[in-house]
């Protein structure tokens, strides 16, 4: 009996010393799992942080990049707009010196063309004023003497002659009634009053200008000379007042 107790405690000391064997393997082998997990998860940290960090400083480098290129964007689109706002200043001074210089020009042309103008109208003024016997005025023949060249048979070529002083033969014959004028004011013709006595019986007659001529009287009046006969002035139709008035 106590050999069999023996052998049993024997036994069972056996089995707990494998027991306590296989339970110190099995401890040692979870103690190095736990080891190589903590490593892992160290492992996993270290990489995870490294990785973060890359990421942050990407992101860093991409915001400073972008920063950059804003910054250069927009400095460039500074200096393009200050180079746009100087052209069109430049541009603008430059219209407005043109126009101002056209202007004066203008102006410096108009000055001198009426500067010419008047000028010239201050010449033809005063020709006109030292020319006098280029000019006649109507004064200085309206009533006056109308006197014949032949006032028995009239001159036939009386255009083609001219007469610059009265002739010792002329006989007065009539005096200038009115004198009569185109639209544009050119002097169409004389109407010549002849016949009668006293003015009674007399009639009124047209002479066109290329009919008719002015013979200057002692440089102050004029006498009017025309190549028609006394009777043939009488035979001329008369001349209808109305339209005249």
């Amino acid at each position: 009996m106590k050999h069999l107790f023996t052998t049993t405690a024997l036994a069972l000391t056996l089995a707990a010393g494998a027991a306590y064997a296989e339970s110190h393997t099995n401890g040692e082998e979870m103690e190095q799992n736990l080891e190589n997990a903590g490593e892992s998860l160290e492992n996993a940290g270290e990489n995870a942080a490294d990785a973060t960090g890359e990421a942050m400083n990407d992101a860093g480098e991409a915001v400073e990049n972008a920063a950059e290129d804003t910054a250069q964007a927009t400095e460039n689109a500074a200096e393009e707009t200050g180079e746009a706002v100087d052209n069109a200043a430049n541009e603008t001074g430059e219209a407005v010196e043109n126009a101002a210089d056209e202007t004066g020009e203008a102006m410096d042309n108009a000055a001198d063309e009426t500067a010419a103008a008047a000028d010239a109208a201050a010449e033809n003024a005063n020709d006109m004023a030292s020319n006098d016997t280029n000019m006649i005025r109507v004064r200085d023949i309206l009533g006056g003497e109308i006197y014949s060249a032949d006032t028995q048979n009239g001159v036939a070529e009386f255009s083609t002659q001219s007469y610059s002083e009265m002739g010792e033969n002329w006989e007065n014959i009539g005096e200038i009634e009115d004198i009569i004028l185109t639209s544009d004011g050119k002097i169409k013709g004389i109407v010549a009053e002849v016949g009668g006595f006293l003015g009674i019986g007399d009639k009124h007659v047209m002479l066109e200008m290329q009919n008719v001529q002015l013979v200057p009287v002692e440089d102050e009046s004029y006498k009017v000379v025309v190549g028609y006969s006394e009777e043939e002035l009488e035979n001329m139709q008369s001349v209808d007042e109305s339209p005249l008035n």
